[in-house]
């Protein structure tokens, strides 16, 4: 992969971090974890707790675990799993997080079920999901770029894809259905980093848009990165690098305690 997703979604971090509010000794699930950004970004506000991060993707937990270790953070475990049908040993975890990790799920009420099995009673949740489509600069403007060149693709089907959470609607009636309390969605307005000079961003596009290319040509190949240069270069700032507009909601909930858990009140004597 020519550049760590890390970079790219850099401005994220901050305000799920902040949501997720880890605390000393608590356990964390990083949901869809990749090569590991935020579990390592949780990971020392919650020692000597722990954050596991999970990822169906063998190859970027192997990038998680070699950069983990070079970073010399020691509270973060790894597990290839998928998330949706993991059989979680219990309510373990004091907060399920996602950066951009639960839109790609096949049955999302299913998964968000699942998810909440994990959680403590009052355990949080903080995920981020993209918005809609047209919302999103970087997904425009690339297709902008290849539709012209070889034609539109067929688009995913609704309630599916990386903007399957996009309608806020949508996205508090999936998470509220799964049984979790006090759903709120805070739109998050940043940028995303495509690249810190121009080679880079075109690298990084071609990167993940890699199957579309490989169906074209040679000389069409070609036209189509050309065009993509062209538009990723009015994209630069002031320090050359390639920054796209995005926006995004901050998804928040906490799992009820059950009713046994909940003290009863003393009737006291009576009076």
């Amino acid at each position: 992969m020519p550049m760590d997703l890390a970079h790219e979604l850099l401005d994220y971090e901050e305000p799920l971090r902040t949501a997720a509010a880890p605390s000393p000794g608590e356990m964390l699930l990083d949901v869809g974890c990749g090569a590991g950004a935020t579990s390592r970004d949780l990971a020392p506000a919650a020692a000597p707790g722990r954050v596991l991060g999970v990822d169906i993707s063998a190859e970027s937990l192997a990038r998680a675990e070699q950069l983990t270790r070079e970073s010399g953070i020691e509270n973060v475990d790894f597990l290839c799993a998928d998330a949706q049908t993991h059989p979680w040993p219990g309510p373990a975890f004091d907060a399920v997080v996602s950066r951009f990790g639960v839109m790609f799920f096949d049955d999302a009420p299913t998964a968000f079920g699942n998810l909440r099995r994990a959680l403590r009673p009052g355990g949080r949740l903080a995920l981020l999901v993209w918005q809609g489509r047209l919302r999103n600069e970087w997904a425009v403007l690339v297709d902008r770029v290849f539709d012209g060149v070889f034609g539109p693709p067929g688009r995913a089907a609704p309630g599916t894809g990386p903007f399957s959470l996009g309608d806020a609607r949508a996205a508090r009636g999936v998470v509220g259905a799964a049984g979790f309390a006090r759903v709120r969605l805070h739109a998050v307005e940043r940028p995303v980093r495509y690249g810190t000079d121009l080679d880079e961003a075109v690298e990084f596009v071609s990167w993940f848009s890699s199957a579309r290319l490989a169906e074209l040509a040679p000389a069409r190949r070609e036209a189509a990165l050309a065009a993509l240069r062209a538009e990723l270069d009015h994209r630069r700032d002031r320090t050359g690098e390639i920054r796209l507009g995005a926006r995004a909601w901050l998804v928040t909930a906490v799992n009820p305690p059950s009713p046994r858990d909940v003290p009863v009140p003393s009737r006291g004597n009576g009076r």
